[in-house]
């Protein structure tokens, strides 16, 4: 009898371990930087080089003490912290100047359930939206005539916006 309770208990710690393999990576764990990566990479690398500099200030002694305490940890820190900093710094940069070329649908005066529409077609950017044929646009499900004229004079309304913050250059055609 105690030979199959300790079967059950082998197989309840597989089914664990198995568990696991559900999200690869992390388990059940939650990325600590999933949320505000940028934010909280900084502090992180920041903490650690306050840790690592202070000491040297200190004199010999303190440093001794501080890495055998805490030194350890915070160059740990520094090794996942600051690549993290790094690429996320780079994905931030990308977007800005993705987002600088082509302007998201976001930013036109839509109704949420336009800019839905558009997104779950892959319409992501309004020069691909004003490049495509109404026709193309009024396949789309849920679009009808009056949210293909909607469309249109977002479009327009933006162009027009960009057209005065330029101060209304003269357009050659």
């Amino acid at each position: 009898m105690s030979r199959r309770t300790n079967d059950n208990e082998l197989q309840q710690l597989v089914s664990m371990w198995r568990g696991c393999n559900n999200n690869p990576g992390t388990g059940s764990l939650p990325d600590p930087f999933a949320v505000n990566p940028i934010r909280r990479s900084f502090g992180l690398v920041v903490a650690c080089l306050t840790v690592l500099v202070i000491p040297i200030f200190l004199g010999e002694r303190a440093i001794m003490t501080a890495m055998l305490t805490v030194g350890w940890l915070a160059i740990a820190g520094l090794v996942f912290g600051l690549p993290v900093l790094i690429w996320s710094l780079v994905e931030a940069s990308i977007a800005r100047v993705r987002t600088r070329f082509h302007p998201p649908v976001d930013e036109l005066e839509l109704s949420p359930r336009l800019k839905h529409v558009l997104y779950r077609h892959g319409y992501e950017s309004i020069d691909g939206v004003d490049a495509a044929a109404d026709a193309a646009l009024l396949l789309l499900s849920n679009l009808d005539t009056r949210g293909l004229q909607e469309v249109r004079r977002a479009i327009s309304i933006w162009k027009y916006r960009r057209w005065q913050e330029q101060g209304f250059p003269v357009v050659n055609r």
